[in-house]
């Protein structure tokens, strides 16, 4: 925070709320200035493939904020691209910047233009094409070509999926992940790691995870080896 936004708030013309805003605000800024400084290859490849998964689904009404979320980590997964950035998230694996990025990268590249619409109690971002979606498709087929059958066997997986079954499948997910690093793979340590991921979990049954994860392994999104 600057010295003139420290002073605003000493005079009380800045609230907390809006200091977390400005806050946010500045360290999006510098991850984004940063993103330029290093002209990530790998942020503008991720945001290639968010883009193909928005310029598939855009059209779906089960299509939103999370739903998107939690396809870029699964289409990532399946494409064997490093995972470590994401995070714990009360909606499953998250990654904070990268997501309050891409918008502003589709805009900048012309791709798609994102709206805020409202959808019964609900505010649901909607894509609309932009002029350039075409660019686009080509560093698709460059960067994505010996992946693009596993990518869109995921996005067709997941269609028609409610937010709530594709949140619950790419936690379990991050979870069996977590457990085959360390080598303990069990129902107890699966249970235990997805319900400690965060409070909102406990409204999933233990059936529903058991479900899940035998649902990843009979689609090949984890081995069928691993037993619990």
């Amino acid at each position: 925070m600057g010295d003139l936004e420290k002073g605003l708030m000493l005079l009380g013309l800045i609230t907390p709320k809006s200091i977390e805003e400005l806050e946010e605000k500045e360290e999006l800024s510098e991850y984004e200035q940063k993103v330029v400084r290093e002209k990530s290859n790998t942020y503008f490849k991720r945001a290639v493939l968010g883009a193909e998964i928005v310029s598939k689904l855009r059209e779906e009404p089960t299509f939103g904020r999370i739903k998107f979320q939690k396809l870029v980590y699964l289409c990532e997964h399946i494409s064997n691209m490093e995972l470590s950035r994401y995070t714990k998230h009360a909606a499953g694996p998250f990654d904070n910047k990268f997501m309050h990025s891409i918008n502003n990268e589709f805009k900048k590249q012309k791709w798609f233009e994102t709206k805020n619409i409202k959808n019964g109690d609900y505010i649901v971002p909607k894509y609309f094409p932009l002029e350039n979606l075409i660019a686009q498709k080509n560093y698709y087929k460059n960067y994505f070509a010996n992946q693009d059958s596993h990518i869109q066997f995921i996005i067709e997986l997941f269609r028609y999926k409610k937010t709530e079954e594709t949140e619950l499948a790419a936690t379990v997910l991050a979870c069996a992940l977590e457990l085959i690093a360390t080598d303990r793979v069990s129902l107890d340590a699966l249970i235990e790691i997805f319900y400690g991921w965060h409070d909102k979990k406990k409204r999933f049954k233990i059936e529903q995870i058991v479900s899940s994860f035998e649902w990843l392994k009979e689609k090949s999104i984890l081995p069928q080896s691993i037993l619990l």
